[in-house]
């Protein structure tokens, strides 16, 4: 295996940008991201205005998606509902891929005591139940954003890392890291210029991975109560639909919306996560040379 040229940077992201599944799932979430900016324009109530029509009203020509319990306007909410979820997900993503490489490249390419340790860290992470922990740490940190992203990315890097670090394993005995060693490269050098442009398509599949977990468990948090009562998100959504008897109810209008944003959002992310794995084929066979 090789070091990666600039021309496989290239031909990875025309692959990838020039494809149908690329191009649809960014366009999914670029239009999630654009929607919350766009809300004031589109719909003339604000998410957390009470009273701005009568209780539990089905969809009409003023409020296209019907209003809650307390004549809020669901439309409306959906609309700013999503930039939660991409920014819960995608900061995890990035967050748990960095900690992930951190501690995978390091656990895969030294061998000893200080090896065992970080492998033996990703092991008791991998082995604890991750929802009930969310649950835990969401009772005890706090509902705030913030928080949500901290437990997410501490719950999920255990994954990535440990694909990276059994990907270094087999790194380490090519010819090319020998040779970096003879030359008299320290390990720090071998790691970020040899192994690390080689584990990329790991870092950057299992990130996307990462990002779609994030979504959902996102989305159970705030439906299980969890979350932050004053924010406006797909998951907040449901469970106040929950808490009021939307379903039991019938007012599919203030539960099927959230529901398939967050279904939406998800296969956005799953379509990017495919794409990058065909693109990221060229990544390989160029490696491979």
């Amino acid at each position: 295996m090789a070091q990666v040229g600039i021309h496989v940077y290239r031909e990875t992201a025309r692959r990838f940008f020039l494809s149908v599944r690329g191009t649809l799932g960014i366009s999914i979430i670029i239009l999630f991201l654009v929607l919350p900016t766009l809300q004031p324009y589109i719909v003339h109530f604000s998410p957390q205005t009470i009273g701005v029509g009568g209780s539990n009203k089905p969809p009409d020509s003023v409020h296209l998606l019907g209003t809650t319990q307390l004549g809020q306007d669901v439309f409306s909410q959906f609309l700013a509902g999503g930039i939660v979820s991409v920014i819960v997900g995608t900061l995890t993503g990035i967050f748990a891929s960095i900690l992930a490489t951190v501690i995978g490249i390091p656990a895969g390419y030294f061998r000893g005591k200080f090896s065992s340790t970080l492998n033996l860290l990703t092991d008791v992470f991998l082995v604890i139940p991750i929802f009930p922990l969310i649950i835990v740490f969401a009772l005890y940190l706090g509902p705030s954003l913030t928080n949500q992203i901290l437990i997410l990315t501490l719950l999920t890097w255990p994954f990535t890392a440990r694909v990276i670090s059994s990907a270094v394993l087999s790194l380490r005995e090519r010819a090319f890291v020998a040779s970096a060693a003879m030359a008299g490269g320290s390990g720090a050098r071998i790691m970020r210029s040899e192994i690390l442009p080689n584990v990329i398509p790991l870092i950057l599949s299992n990130g996307v991975l990462v990002i779609v977990f994030a979504i959902l468990f996102q989305a159970a948090i705030a439906f299980l109560g969890l979350g932050s009562p004053t924010l406006v998100s797909w998951g907040n959504m449901l469970y106040y639909a929950e808490q009021s008897g939307a379903v039991a109810s019938g007012e599919w209008w203030w539960v099927i919306p959230p529901g398939l944003g967050i279904t939406l959002l998800a296969f956005g992310f799953s379509l990017i996560l495919l794409q990058l794995d065909a693109a990221l084929s060229t990544w390989t066979q160029a490696g491979r040379k």
